[in-house]
């Protein structure tokens, strides 16, 4: 299972509908999955509660913390557009500082 596969898994985990962007079998880059995360992001984490919050944080922390593509994604795709998508003020309690240097 490649790294785009393994997060598609962990976010559709924590947000079931979030299964509903994807078709069976379709292939994403981790940029791929944070393009679609995004757009939809406002309306799971607006609602999730504190673990769900917690867990997805702990995806972004240690996803920044990796560095790579993996960071490069969620820095670029995600975190510099979290004020834009309106979760920037949801989530930046849960994160660490090198992934609030990257929130925009």
């Amino acid at each position: 299972m490649d790294n785009s596969t393994k997060l598609k898994d962990k976010l559709c985990k924590l947000f079931p509908d979030f299964s509903d962007e994807f078709e069976d079998d379709e292939e994403l880059s981790l940029h791929g999955v944070f393009l679609r995360f995004s757009p939809v992001a406002y309306e799971y984490l607006s609602i999730a509660s504190r673990k769900q919050m917690k867990e997805f944080c702990e995806i972004i922390n240690e996803g920044v913390s990796s560095g790579g593509e993996l960071e490069n994604a969620i820095s670029t795709c995600f975190l510099e557009h979290a004020s834009q998508i309106g979760v920037r003020k949801l989530i930046k309690p849960f994160l660490f500082d090198a992934a609030k240097r990257e929130l925009r």
